[in-house]
């Protein structure tokens, strides 16, 4: 890009190359970001001598990330952390779609939103043994209010979407300069993730929210419509996760709107969501890439509804989703087939449970809309 536009993006743009040393410089030395790491590695000689549990945390993060210099390498270090977590918490991770897309061409990937990192992450990941480059990820400006958790997502080619903006006038220019950023960077050749909507599927229904996709249209608004969507080559993207790590906290945040009407986040929910997801067990995991959105499309709408139908299309249902799914209407006593989904039920309080069973249950519902 070139000055003038980088600039115009300096607010929500990823880090560049030229940036990686100093920031990991800095988190190198954040004492906060390694007593947390401290604390999820070494819980107990974090209680009592923190200082002597940041050390080793210090020495591997310096010995790993020390003379990384380039976003590129950053993620090479990356890598091998993400299949860390794919062999530890889950039970098998399956990828299929992306053999069928061209490597120097760039794509918008609008996918389903279930967790707050490991969406993009193993988008990435499979895009990345793939041959592919990785993407630049849309995050919420209000996601994580946690200077080294930005840091590390910026570096990950993280770019924000202004959602803490309040007045019209601040709204139009913060979607404006979102539409802007994402053109450029397909012209530029990055491609793009982006959740289908604002905030994960708590309920387990992938919906495609219409403004989404005039958000994309915003920045080009003289273009006829449909010769746009052909050029910002669209690609749906589904990811089914057999269990979901943060399944008790969203049924108690359904139960809660259900309740009184909103939902009040604690300070430091969403980090601990983001940590929860990476690092609570899963099950299986399936991501399959659809097919580039092509043909006429005159409206936010129509382009809505094909996102959805090849989203639906390519969910994967495990059985405990039609087992949820049989206990709404008749719930019985019968094996769950699945002793870790018992033990997550029970765990989840009584006033949520039926929050529960429907997020399980809804990919069910979902899918049978095709």
């Amino acid at each position: 890009m070139s000055t003038n536009n980088e600039y115009e993006y300096e607010d929500i743009r990823p880090y560049a190359d030229s940036e990686v040393s100093d920031i990991l410089k800095r988190l190198l030395n954040d004492v906060d970001l390694l007593n947390f790491l401290a604390r999820w590695r070494y819980p107990r000689m974090s209680r009592v001598t923190p200082a002597l549990a940041r050390l080793p945390i210090s020495l591997y993060l310096r010995y790993k990330l020390g003379s990384v210099d380039s976003v590129r390498g950053f993620q090479d270090v990356v890598y091998h952390y993400v299949n860390r977590i794919i062999r530890e918490t889950t039970d098998g991770f399956e990828y299929s779609g992306i053999e069928s897309l061209v490597p120097d061409q760039s794509y918008l990937f609008v996918g389903n939103h279930r967790d707050i990192a490991g969406d993009s992450m193993l988008l990435d990941y499979a895009l990345y043994v793939s041959g592919f480059d990785t993407v630049r990820i849309a995050v919420g400006d209000n996601l994580v209010q946690v200077a080294s958790a930005t840091d590390l997502m910026k570096l990950n080619k993280s770019f924000f979407i202004k959602r803490s903006e309040e007045g019209p006038k601040k709204v139009y220019a913060a979607l404006l300069q979102s539409s802007r950023y994402i053109h450029q960077s397909l012209k530029d050749g990055h491609s793009i993730w982006i959740a289908q909507s604002e905030g994960r599927a708590k309920d387990g229904m992938d919906i495609t929210d219409p403004a989404i996709i005039k958000m994309f249209a915003l920045a080009e608004r003289k273009t006829d419509f449909s010769e746009l969507i052909q050029r910002l080559n669209i690609v749906p993207t589904s990811i089914s996760y057999e269990y979901d790590p943060c399944d008790v906290q969203k049924a108690v945040e359904l139960a809660e709107i259900a309740r009184i009407g909103s939902y009040e986040k604690p300070k430091g929910e969403d980090l601990a969501n983001l940590v929860r997801g990476l690092g609570g067990y899963k099950g299986r995991v399936k991501l399959k890439v659809g097919t580039p959105l092509k043909g006429e499309f005159s409206s936010a709408d129509e382009v809505a509804q094909e996102v959805d139908r090849q989203v639906r299309e390519n969910l994967e249902l495990f059985p405990i989703n039609q087992w949820a799914f049989s206990q709404l209407d008749s719930p019985t006593e019968s094996d769950a087939g699945s002793e870790q989904f018992k033990q997550r039920l029970l765990a989840c309080p009584d006033a949520a449970r039926p929050h529960f069973l429907q997020m399980y249950a809804n990919p069910v519902r979902n899918k049978a809309q095709i």
